[in-house]
């Protein structure tokens, strides 16, 4: 790993009252590439900078043993910087449907 990494790893984890674990590369692999799937079978699209970065991570060799969502249904969790109401719910609603997910979104 770089030292930039590894700066970038320290001060990102310095929010938290422990640093990060070490994760084998396969689930990790799995967990984004499969993130990125089910998200893009969705209408979404993961960020510009994504490409850049999967190339590190390599696709998964085989299937994708994780399961999405939260007791079978998809669920969002809306972050500080989305457009939840605005363009994610709409997303939603062409994809999957009304009333086909569940979501939490932040008060205002």
């Amino acid at each position: 790993m770089g030292s930039g990494f590894l700066a970038w790893r320290r001060e990102f984890f310095s929010a938290f009252d422990f640093p990060g674990a070490e994760a084998p590369l396969e689930p990790a692999q799995h967990l984004v590439h499969g993130a990125v799937a089910f998200a893009r079978g969705r209408g979404f699209e993961p960020h510009e900078e994504f490409a850049a970065v999967a190339v590190y991570l390599v696709e998964p060799a085989g299937p994708l043993p994780i399961e999405f969502g939260r007791d079978g249904v998809l669920f969002y969790v809306a972050g500080p910087y989305d457009e939840a109401r605005s363009v994610v719910i709409r997303t939603l609603e062409a994809a999957v449907g009304e009333g086909n997910y569940h979501y939490l979104l932040p008060m205002r």
